[in-house]
């Protein structure tokens, strides 16, 4: 069979990752009868050690991937990018990830970025645009969203008015990363979480791997279809008490009187916490009533993973 061009925007974040890997390894595994697929993986960067650390991971398939330079902000350059995919067999599929303004950083360049890539597939017939936005934190209220919430939203509702001139989307909600927890960044978020949501309030966590295997295993069959991506919905004393059952030590978690001094200080921290809270309010109230649905709809591309069975996993690779 042709080989189908795919490109990737994010492509040496983790959803990016994750998706390449799990698109390579599956048209490998799954034999001549699948089509083979070539990734084009656009950087700012491509001598950056994350580009590095994507070939490094995927070196198996280095005949597979072209890093190609493109700044997002630079509309121009991305359109060459399209029209050398297209020349090149043309465009089977696109996997948009855009990465986080930063909090209290405003979501203009966001939603712009996600526009224009949102154009350019419709202009070139992609077969298969994928997006990757969030779960929402709460009804759809200017006030119950950050500047890049509602960025995701606006890009939503532009992949939907073009998907009624023939683009064929699919957006993915992923959850909450289980990996937010790892290193010191993670200590902060279990200090700031533990002391800053109510105690029934639970969060949608999602293994960035399972990501990639929801994506890569869609192939069309979400077609202008939503999926949210969750392996569970936990309190933090729930995730807590999994990770000291699992991993036998106490979650590493910042002082508290830190994690105080966070909430305090931090509009954004404070910001992050109202998210989950509103995320956790509008499910438990039936704002939304399709959410289950959507996780069901994501179940049958791959196995999600509960924490528990990822803190397993993580485990047995890296004990």
């Amino acid at each position: 069979m042709p080989t189908q061009n795919i490109i990737v925007t994010g492509a040496t974040g983790r959803q990016g990752r994750a998706f390449i890997h799990e698109l390579l390894s599956s048209s490998t595994a799954n034999g001549s009868d699948d089509p083979e697929y070539h990734v084009w993986a656009v950087t700012r960067n491509p001598t950056s050690p994350a580009t590095s650390s994507l070939l490094q991971a995927e070196q198996s398939h280095a005949q597979d991937i072209t890093v190609i330079q493109g700044d997002l902000n630079n509309a121009a350059r991305i359109k060459e990018i399209f029209n050398q995919v297209s020349a090149e067999g043309g465009i089977f599929g696109a996997f948009i990830v855009l990465a986080y303004p930063g909090l209290g950083n405003k979501g203009d360049e966001e939603e712009r970025q996600g526009k224009m890539l949102v154009d350019l597939a419709l202009e070139f017939s992609v077969d298969a645009l994928v997006y990757s936005s969030t779960i929402p934190p709460g009804r759809d209220l200017d006030d119950a969203y950050d500047a890049s919430h509602r960025a995701k939203r606006e890009i939503e509702l532009y992949c939907k008015e073009l998907g009624e001139r023939g683009l064929n989307w699919t957006i993915i909600r992923p959850g909450f990363f289980m990996e937010n927890f790892d290193g010191f960044m993670g200590s902060l978020a279990v200090g700031v979480l533990s002391q800053g949501l109510r105690k029934e309030t639970d969060i949608a966590l999602v293994a960035s791997e399972d990501i990639g295997k929801v994506t890569a295993g869609n192939h069309g069959r979400f077609t202008r279809k939503i999926l949210s991506i969750t392996g569970g919905c936990l309190t933090m004393t729930e995730i807590e008490a999994a990770y000291k059952d699992v991993m036998g030590k106490q979650m590493p978690s910042v002082p508290s009187i830190l994690a105080w001094l966070v909430l305090k200080l931090s509009a954004g921290a404070r910001n992050v916490v109202k998210e989950i809270e509103r995320n956790y309010s509008v499910r438990a109230s039936g704002g939304y009533p399709t959410f289950e649905e959507e996780v069901e709809a994501a179940k049958t591309l791959c196995e999600l993973q509960s924490f528990r069975t990822w803190l397993l996993n993580r485990k047995e690779h890296h004990p």
